[in-house]
């Protein structure tokens, strides 16, 4: 088994986690994050004084994907299956080092401790949501760590004036959504993240969306029919950061792919242009993947045909 780098080694013992059926509290974490923007603000530092820039925006969310399933893995209790994504090296603060390098691991750092500020401000469910969507299969978390539970749903929570749905699309989505706009009347943007799942709930989602005046943004990938919930936005902003995805496939049901030609894709069709987006490219996209596929385009695409409004440093 790899052995634990230095800076892994810290955040073990600043948790209290050095055997995995210890367990977390979130006075821990606060911990953690103090100690991870102490030596973030060291390397900043650092690098500044060898000669380093300020970043910017450059390198906003650096190793955000990896971190938050890091973090929210070890709070689910996938203590080894984290073991890779957990572990990273430290460049050494010495005269001769680069100083870009030390300033970008900063932001890595950063990245960590706004990861950590997420996942502390989630549900329970929000935390399975979000690691079935984005990490069994990547950063060397095993597919077996997907957390199959039948009443996993999806989620919703408001900050501020936003409300954040996260989670699949299942039956019954649409008339939570609504319930949860009802309740919450400031709500001016609508957070997305999920997977997908049922069109028609993800359509009248969209529609609701748009009745209400409302805008959409990214809250992480959104995958399949949450794309179409996107488009509902009055305005659709993507931030450059973590987890700006958006995925299409063909539609498909229990017995399998719809043909091409069945009359679902001219209601999708017929629904973007009331969105105000081009569905040629759109329908495009999904015609590239079958149901087990996942076609994700370029950022810079989404923009001629206005799927997204507005993406960060793109269009």
């Amino acid at each position: 088994m790899k052995t634990l780098t230095p800076f892994a080694r810290i955040l073990l013992v600043v948790l209290g986690l050095q055997s995995p059926a210890a367990a977390t509290a979130e006075t821990s974490w606060e911990k953690a994050i103090e100690a991870v923007e102490a030596k973030s603000s060291e390397y900043f530092d650092y690098a500044f004084e060898l000669g380093s820039g300020y970043p910017g925006t450059a390198l906003n969310g650096i190793g955000s994907d990896r971190h938050i399933c890091a973090i929210t893995g070890r709070m689910l209790g996938f203590h080894d299956e984290i073991h890779e994504a957990e572990n990273f090296d430290s460049p050494a603060m010495t005269t001769d080092a680069d100083p870009f390098a030390l300033m970008e691991h900063s932001v890595f750092l950063d990245a960590w401790v706004a990861s950590a500020r997420t996942a502390l401000g989630m549900t329970e469910t929000q935390r399975k949501s979000l690691w079935n969507l984005e990490c069994p299969g990547k950063h060397g978390i095993p597919t077996t760590a997907f957390i199959d539970d039948p009443e996993l749903q999806g989620d919703f929570s408001v900050d501020g004036e936003r409300l954040m749905v996260y989670g699949d699309i299942d039956l019954g989505f649409y008339e939570r959504f609504v319930e949860a706009l009802d309740k919450n009347p400031a709500v001016t943007e609508v957070s997305l993240g999920s997977a997908g799942g049922n069109v028609m709930g993800a359509l009248l989602s969209g529609l609701e969306i748009r009745k209400r005046g409302l805008s959409t943004t990214l809250y992480g990938p959104c995958y399949s029919a949450c794309p179409l919930v996107f488009m509902g936005g009055e305005s659709r902003t993507i931030w450059m950061g973590p987890g700006p995805h958006l995925g299409f496939h063909r539609v498909y049901t229990p017995a399998g792919e719809v043909p091409l030609d069945d009359e679902v894709y001219r209601h999708l069709s017929e629904y973007m242009v009331a969105m105000g987006v081009d569905p040629v490219p759109v329908l495009g996209w999904m015609m590239r993947s079958g149901m087990k596929e996942m076609y994700e385009p370029a950022l810079d695409d989404f923009c001629a045909p206005k799927v997204a409004t507005w993406v960060q440093r793109i269009c």
